[in-house]
């Protein structure tokens, strides 16, 4: 499994350290698998499935198959059409009227026309940003035409 967690991280070009962290374990646990002193934890394994979502679990666990789920050349990125990352739509519409012709009638066949009506919404503008740190202090950040009203 040493060997997998390798190429996983070869994959993605991470460090140890930056392996360990981007799937939330301590760098010494990340050292201590590396290094071959403990094997993974049922709790790194499933961290790595988690935050590589493209890794197949036969893979990892039992080296069978591919290192991809369902063969997939490319590794998914935020701009890649892929079922993990096509987003959902949905219709924005606030009200629906649904119409039946009337004209179709007679002939014992309704038609169903859907007629949508949008309702623009007032924009929205941003009044503060804040941003923590790790430290307990932070920052607000006020654009400069909200400073003046």
């Amino acid at each position: 499994m040493k060997e997998r967690i390798l190429q996983i991280m070869e994959q993605e070009g991470l460090t140890s350290s930056k392996f360990a962290e981007a799937i939330g374990i301590q760098r010494s646990a990340m050292s201590h698998i590396l290094l071959g002193r403990n094997k993974p934890s049922l709790d790194v394994v499933l961290k790595i499935l988690e935050r590589f979502t493209y890794v197949d679990t036969d893979w990892l666990l039992f080296g069978k198959g591919e290192m991809r789920k369902g063969n997939a050349s490319a590794n998914p990125d935020l701009f890649t059409n892929t079922p993990e990352n096509r987003p959902e739509v949905q219709p924005i519409a606030k009200n629906r009227e649904e119409m039946i012709d009337k004209t179709t009638l007679n002939n014992n066949e309704s038609t169903i026309k859907e007629h949508v009506i949008y309702q623009e919404t007032t924009s929205k503008r941003v009044s503060r940003i804040m941003v923590f740190y790790s430290d307990s202090t932070f920052d607000v950040f006020v654009p400069e035409k909200n400073k003046k009203e």
